[in-house]
């Protein structure tokens, strides 16, 4: 079976990296690193990490909080149940990120799907929604949405600035894990918002799946406890990856791995616009995953099992709806970009939805 539900990107160079970075280690750094990892990095930390995330000088030491968790994944689960107490419903796109919708359905929550356009969420229908007082959280993917691959503009995210902040309490969890395959994105809403912004940054798309640590980026004061939450439920991330992460940081050693990530979802994109064509599907040059559209007497759910038989396996829009769609699947690659079976299973796939 061909998996094309993981997008986990990985490159050559990463182990490279990394054994070079194990090589490096002495034989009490090495003990050290057997250990959970901090809480909160310690302040060179910070400061590296506010400038991978290209904030002002200073930011997150003076208006924010870091906390260190084990995945993005961990980080959305861990950010609703601080809120569970108060909060019952969460704003988010027409379609949103599968993992964070079980998170939320675990604990719970209803959801309020916003009117959405090519860009994401309508900032007029946000606003007409957040009048009713029915939920203080907004959840965004804005740069390379998983899964439809909208990019919000720097316009559309400012509107939506202006939106949150007339609104006490107000907060927008931004989840922006697909952001390094856009060479030049918008500011992220924790550069134009930090004082309403709680940010989730991984490092698993963005170096690989194996390094289990994220941080969770949020207003001085505002998410008082989660350590605990994060305690009971992963414990956290381990020093090694703490270490690690921040070794990547301060010696720039990001940037190479992404373009080489880059460039080859560039190529991929060429072959898929071949593939695909006379289709309606949603790509981001750069993307390693894309949105395709049904035919309207074909559901999603029987696509995807048409598609099992022939050791295909792709994601319905179902999985990324909390009202059922499904007029779309998702195609990732990021799993299997380098496997000879990809380009023959894409053909296949786009041959299917054609003559359907």
């Amino acid at each position: 079976m061909l998996d094309l539900r993981l997008n986990y990107p990985a490159v050559k160079q990463e182990a490279d990296i990394f054994q070079r970075y194990v090589n490096g280690l002495t034989e009490q750094e090495k003990i050290a690193l057997l250990s959970p990892a901090p809480m909160t990095p310690n302040a060179a930390g910070l400061q590296r990490l506010g400038q991978w995330l290209q904030l002002p000088p200073d930011t997150l030491q003076q208006q924010m909080d870091v906390t260190t968790t084990a995945s993005g994944n961990s980080a959305g689960y861990c950010i609703l149940s601080f809120f569970r107490h108060t909060e019952q419903t969460v704003a988010i796109e027409k379609f949103t990120y599968n993992n964070f919708k079980l998170s939320g359905q675990a604990l719970g929550y209803q959801f309020q799907t916003i009117a959405c356009d090519e860009e994401g969420m309508l900032p007029d229908a946000l606003e007409q929604y957040l009048q009713t007082g029915k939920s203080r959280l907004v959840y965004v993917q804005p740069t390379v949405h998983n899964p439809t691959c909208s990019v919000m503009s720097l316009q559309r995210r400012e509107a939506i600035v202006r939106v949150i902040r007339s609104f006490k309490d107000v907060y927008l969890i931004e989840d922006d894990a697909y952001r390094f395959l856009h060479p030049s994105p918008p500011p992220a809403f924790l550069q134009l918002m930090p004082e309403r912004t709680v940010y989730v940054c991984s490092f698993s798309k963005v170096f690989n799946p194996f390094v289990r640590l994220a941080y969770i980026i949020y207003p001085k004061g505002l998410l008082q406890g989660m350590d605990s939450i994060i305690s009971i439920t992963t414990s956290g991330s381990s020093a090694l990856f703490h270490a690690f992460v921040q070794h990547l940081l301060q010696h720039d050693l990001l940037p190479q791995v992404i373009h080489e990530k880059r460039q080859i979802a560039l190529a991929l994109y060429g072959k898929i616009t071949t593939l695909f064509e006379g289709l309606t599907y949603n790509i981001f040059p750069g993307s390693y995953h894309f949105w395709v559209k049904l035919p309207v007497h074909l559901p999603a759910g029987i696509f995807v099992t048409q598609m099992k038989a022939k050791g295909i396996d792709v994601m319905s829009s179902e999985s990324f709806s909390v009202h059922g769609d499904q007029g779309y699947i998702r195609i990732a690659m990021g799993a299997v970009w380098n496997a000879p079976e990809l380009l023959p299973a894409l053909k296949t796939i786009a041959e299917n939805v054609r003559n359907a």
